[in-house]
């Protein structure tokens, strides 16, 4: 898979480093699959969505966005139509660079959404997995995650093929995870698939209307002695909504290690990077979360730390509920009214009331 949860380890800095390894070799072409470890199951299958039309031949041609401003004040990205088979002109652009985040919950502007009342989650089944058995919960579900085959990490042949023209570089940055949300594509760059840094939002008519540098964005402002090399942030879901991007971020080790400062949602104005809200710390680090009307479900736990589910206010990152879990939830998906959830050995079925 794009993204490998934490595991449980009886020594986790031995772990975490040959993670690291392992991580630094998935993005070589044509990596051979490697045995899963018992909490990082196979990939899911994703549902296969059809490709946007292609643009007018008679649009315009890409143009390179202008350098960033001395200032370091962000700027809008361009609308860069697509070339057909040649693909997305990312080359040319200059990604918004993000300013550093307060790691903190905090609210600059509300992001567009109505006031609905929060969804009610309620437990219908609870059972227990065989840790390894990820695929066949999404198939006996009939569930699925809109992700698209990528060549830097092959997942299930059942993914979704990778469009022709979504380029699998940005400059010496690798394609590691790309989510087709129907409407968009949400794409996620950087130097290995543990490592997403870029963030690309692509219309349905194949046009970039927004570009993301999160670099300065994913470090944390205060760390343990001797934590740095492990925590590293990365980006983990993403899905944009009324010019807004609300993205999951966080590194991949205890939460003490960054004094706490982990695994948060973030909504960004698309146009200018300018960040909107940010949860409190530690309310998500499942492989995805769920955008849902007005609210936002997601979910947090590592090791021996509090495991939740979360409901969020999608207007302001606030927390409007939780729900204890019995291990780290991995995946969330939304199915006729019901919620569905795979930790790392029980799943769950919730009614959304």
């Amino acid at each position: 898979m794009l993204a490998v949860p934490p595991s449980t380890p009886s020594s986790p800095r031995k772990l975490l480093l040959a993670a690291a390894a392992l991580l630094a070799c998935a993005c070589q072409p044509r990596p051979a699959p490697s045995a899963p470890s018992p909490q990082a199951a196979p990939a899911p299958p994703s549902a296969v969505v059809a490709a946007p039309a292609a643009p007018d031949a008679a649009g315009p041609a890409p143009q390179p966005a202008p350098a960033p401003r001395d200032d370091g004040a962000a700027q809008p990205p361009q609308t860069v139509a697509g070339d057909g088979a040649a693909g997305i002109a990312l080359d040319g652009m200059s990604p918004v660079k993000l300013a550093p985040p307060p790691f903190s919950q905090s609210l600059v502007r509300p992001a567009p959404a109505g006031s609905s009342a929060a969804p009610r989650l309620v437990k219908v089944a609870q059972q227990k997995n065989k840790i390894t058995d990820e695929a066949a919960w999404f198939t006996r579900n009939g569930l699925s995650l809109p992700l698209l085959e990528v060549p830097s990490v092959p997942l299930l042949s059942s993914a979704g093929a990778l469009p022709p023209f979504v380029p699998t570089h940005y400059r010496d940055q690798v394609l590691v995870r790309a989510i087709d949300h129907g409407d968009h594509l949400a794409l996620l760059y950087g130097p290995n698939f543990g490592d997403a840094r870029f963030v690309a939002i692509v219309d349905a008519g194949r046009k970039i209307v927004g570009f993301l540098d999160f670099k300065t964005f994913l470090q944390p402002d205060e760390i343990a002695p001797g934590e740095a090399s492990f925590v590293k942030g990365r980006i983990i879901w993403a899905v944009a909504r009324d010019g807004v991007l609300y993205v999951s971020s966080g590194h991949m080790t205890y939460a003490a290690s960054s004094k706490g400062k982990n695994a948060f949602l973030s909504a960004i104005d698309l146009a200018s990077g300018q960040l909107l809200w940010q949860s409190a710390p530690l309310v998500c680090n499942a492989e995805n979360f769920v955008l849902r009307g007005d609210h936002l479900l997601c979910g947090y736990g590592f090791t021996a730390e509090p495991d939740f589910l979360y409901v969020l206010e999608r207007a302001t990152g606030k927390v409007v509920s939780k729900l204890p879990i019995k291990n780290k939830p991995d995946y969330l998906v939304e199915k006729e009214g019901k919620l569905f959830v795979r930790t790392y050995d029980t799943d769950y079925i919730f009614d959304i009331r």
